[in-house]
């Protein structure tokens, strides 16, 4: 048995509205915030080359460096076609 003390009623309302747009009981619902918060925690982190713990927020920046760096480093296609031409020649 768990007790809950000092729960603000602005939140136990959001809990009790959202037990019920779900079909199921305030402790329904409280056990199910829990069990799946739970199972959430436990998935496997994922490390990236360096050993960085992988994170939505840390893919996201590493996207968004590779967009800056496509728009700074790009390379014309003129430019690709001459290099073809060139390794051909070695």
């Amino acid at each position: 048995m768990i007790i809950f003390d000092n729960i603000e009623p602005e939140i136990l309302e959001k809990l009790q509205n959202q037990a019920s747009s779900h079909g199921r009981t305030l402790i329904e619902e409280i056990k199910f915030i829990l069990i799946n918060e739970v199972e959430e925690c436990q998935t496997d982190i994922r490390y990236n080359a360096w050993g960085k713990p992988l994170t939505k927020e840390s893919i996201q920046n590493t996207v968004n460096e590779m967009k800056h760096l496509r728009k700074s480093v790009a390379i014309d296609k003129s430019d690709l076609r001459e290099m073809r031409e060139e390794g051909r020649r070695f």
